[in-house]
Order: structure tokens, then sequence, then C-alpha cells
């Protein structure tokens, strides 16, 4: 993978606390700020993969075609 170097301008607290998170960690502050990016990234391409999906089966109209409210008391808490 090919990388590119990129400047950040943090707040110093921050940059404080990063460092000694990575030292916690056994990592560097480049490794920490890469993952947490990457997870952000696949964070949100997972919901939207998700939202495409849910936007499908919307397409496609309910499950069933029962009227929820024909359904009596006793039927939705049958046991099998």
């Amino acid at each position: 993978m090919e990388t590119r170097n990129i400047t950040l301008s943090l707040p110093t607290d921050l940059i404080r606390e990063a460092k000694v998170y990575a030292a916690q960690h056994d990592t560097t502050i480049n490794a920490f700020v890469r993952e947490v990016v990457e997870e952000a990234l696949s964070r949100e391409s997972r919901a939207r993969a998700a939202a495409d999906r849910l936007l499908e089966i919307a397409k496609r109209g309910p499950y069933f075609t029962i009227d929820p409210s024909s359904i009596s008391r006793d039927e939705l808490h049958e046991r099998r």
C-alpha cells in the first residue's frame, strides 16, 4: 500500500494523551491514528451497506399480507 504523509494540527493536550495511549498499547501515534480512521470509515461503510439492505427490503414490501390489527392477543402469545 502506498502511503503519503499529512500534517495534522491538534491541541497539545490531545497529542500528549495520544502519546501516552500509544505507549501504553505498544504502538505509535501514526498507527493509532491510522487505526481510528480505518475503524471510522469501516463503521460508516457498514452502516451505509445496512441502510442499503433495509431499503431493498422496504422496496419489496412487507413479509406478510395479514393486517397486524386482525391478530388476536391469544394468537399473538400462542406457544408452539
